[in-house]
């Protein structure tokens, strides 16, 4: 009787001892993959030039050498051509319908003028990693508008498409 108690309670010991082990594991993991951090912009909004406008300005063809967003603007043109994308008014915010879609993209020159990309992100500060984490969460682009002498002299907003 001596004995079977002392396996009943070693074995008792045992699985407590693993069950910790593994939920202490499990939860380990599960904090690290889904934490993002401290969130410390929610949300931030800015504009990135993705086009040079001044061909004489060196230091900015050099910050977008690299730059290529042909791709992800026709495929985002084309989503909400599509309606696989919801367009919404930079203005006011309201839904556009396919006709005021069409008129911007014709008014704008589709994605040969796009020049800059409006971003609204959430940021988040890992500080154990020491890693920024940013989630895009819409974005709008900014066609260029040509003064008399045939240079940029600013954008022209277009229209905003959520991404999450």
């Amino acid at each position: 009787m001596k004995k079977a108690n002392s396996l009943l309670l070693m074995a008792l010991f045992a699985s407590l001892v693993l069950s910790s082990c593994e939920t202490s594991g499990s939860q380990n993991i599960k904090k690290k993959s889904s934490s993002q951090g401290e969130s410390i912009a929610k949300p931030i909004t800015y504009e990135v030039l993705v086009k040079n406008p001044d061909l004489e300005d060196e230091w900015q063809a050099k910050c977008l050498e690299n730059t290529n967003i042909k791709s992800m603007s026709k495929d985002i043109l084309r989503a909400v051509n599509s309606g696989n994308l919801k367009a919404y008014d930079y203005y006011d915010g309201h839904l556009l319908s396919k006709a005021e879609i069409k008129a911007i993209l014709k008014k704008n020159g589709k994605q040969n003028n796009i020049g800059n990309i409006q971003f609204k992100e959430e940021w988040y500060w890992d500080k154990d990693q020491l890693q920024l984490q940013k989630k895009v969460k819409s974005l709008m682009f900014g066609y260029e508008i040509y003064g008399e002498n045939n240079k940029v002299r600013g954008y022209r907003a277009s229209f905003v498409v959520n991404l999450d």
